[in-house]
């Protein structure tokens, strides 16, 4: 896609109307989506450093939407984000979700979640080693597990071609979109005055921005020159190993479900022509990414993914070790350190920020909840109040609220938000 103005076209006819969405992943064109969906009318501008290839998490999430949670905010908007994927022709395949479990533990904590799936509604059922091995022969060997928690309406998300649709159908509307690298803010008088690029400022005039800006985020909002705001904004970029096997012929009949190994922090996923496999069983590992979601490959990772191949049947057939070359790994299928965003509480920085005039978060934000955090925030961005808002959006937007971390240290924040990279897979918090 081609940028359809340019900085000089923004700052010849400014307008207080304009709402500028920075970041083009599946998150910032499902905001583009929705606000241009709304018939507003507001000038909508979607900036991204690249609108051909996404650079950020959107253009390697392996795409597994699991709606049960243990926070009852994330399974809303999970549950949102189905509805809205559904509409999306190719984007979402229900080929369900399961959990499996090896010890008596193991047993209970997926029992308690199928009672939990089924109080807010959502289908789950338990069932054998046997009938879990059925769903996906090449990964489970029944001899190694005591039962399975069968989700059917969960599935798997094609993050790119969802993206795709969204911003194409924010096109259709009118949004413009411009290739820029935004490396910071101008604030004055309690609102950012200018959005600062690569190519030279962009002047706001009273506009609204929403950062949507991912892994980014809070580099691009605390700037050692400019602090854009006086709230904390603990988005925390971790590393993150994932692998496939070798191609091979597409399985007949249907896909896979969704295989998570909760006890062992291992989770796998039917591509179609290959299979993928990712690991949270290791320490987490702070970085700070520069122009891609793809970190470098730690050795270490070696070993994370030897030992999580060792719970499939098939886990043999996976690459585990890394290599570093010019190449993309995640397009050349072989292993690669996904970066992706971890918070304190598990949940995304979504709303307006309360101490910045014109400014908006909508970070930290998975594919399981991309649309339904989009749609809610889109509303309420043109809303501009909570008048005839209902209980439950106001429940969500208060869990939200960007400034809930006021007051407490970074390190602490950042302490705590790296603890939670361990407990991905619904623990008890």
């Amino acid at each position: 896609m081609q940028s359809t103005l340019s900085i000089q076209d923004l700052n010849t006819t400014p307008s207080s109307k304009r709402i500028f969405i920075v970041g083009g992943g599946i998150v910032g064109a499902a905001l583009a989506f929705y606000l241009s969906k709304a018939n507003t009318d507001r000038h909508i501008i979607l900036l991204d450093r690249s609108l051909k290839k996404s650079l950020g998490s959107t253009g390697h999430a392996p795409g597994f939407v699991g709606q049960l949670n243990e926070s009852a905010v994330l399974t809303r908007l999970a549950r949102d984000t189905v509805a809205e994927y559904l509409t999306v022709p190719g984007g979402f395949n229900t080929v369900g979700g399961l959990e499996l479990a090896s010890t008596e533990a193991g047993v209970q904590t997926l029992q308690s979640r199928c009672e939990k799936a089924r109080a807010v509604g959502l289908s789950a059922e338990m069932i054998s080693a046997e009938d879990a091995a059925a769903l996906a022969p090449d990964f489970i060997d029944p001899e190694t597990v005591r039962t399975g928690l069968y989700f059917p309406s969960d599935g798997t998300a094609n993050a790119q071609v969802i993206t795709s649709y969204f911003t194409q159908e924010a096109r259709d509307r009118e949004v413009d979109f411009l290739e820029v690298d935004v490396v910071g803010f101008a604030r004055n008088d309690g609102e950012i005055e200018a959005i600062r690029t690569a190519d030279g400022d962009i002047n706001l005039t009273g506009s609204s921005v929403i950062l949507a800006t991912g892994i980014w985020t809070s580099s691009l909002t605390g700037d050692k020159e400019v602090q854009i705001t006086n709230f904390p904004v603990p988005i925390i970029p971790v590393a993150h190993p994932y692998t496939f096997t070798h191609p091979r012929p597409a399985r007949s009949g249907k896909a896979y479900p969704f295989v998570r190994w909760p006890e062992h922090h291992v989770y796998a996923r039917d591509h179609g022509d290959h299979d993928g496999l990712g690991s949270y069983d290791h320490a987490p590992l702070e970085l700070k990414p520069e122009h891609s979601a793809i970190g470098t490959w730690p050795s270490s990772f070696d070993k994370v993914l030897s030992e999580a191949t060792s719970h499939l049947k098939n886990g043999r057939d996976f690459l585990v070790q890394g290599r570093q070359d010019d190449s993309d790994p995640f397009e050349e299928k072989k292993p690669f350190n996904g970066i992706f965003s971890v918070t304190p509480d598990n949940l995304p920085l979504a709303g307006r920020v309360s101490d910045v005039e014109n400014l908006w978060l909508c970070a930290a934000i998975w594919v399981t909840t991309a649309a339904g955090t989009a749609k809610l925030i889109a509303r309420e961005v043109l809303r501009g109040s909570q008048d005839g808002i209902s209980d439950s959006d106001v429940e969500v937007l208060k869990a939200l609220e960007p400034a809930r971390f006021q007051g407490v240290e970074g390190e602490v924040l950042t302490t705590q938000a790296l603890e939670r990279y361990n407990n991905i897979y619904n623990k008890e918090q």
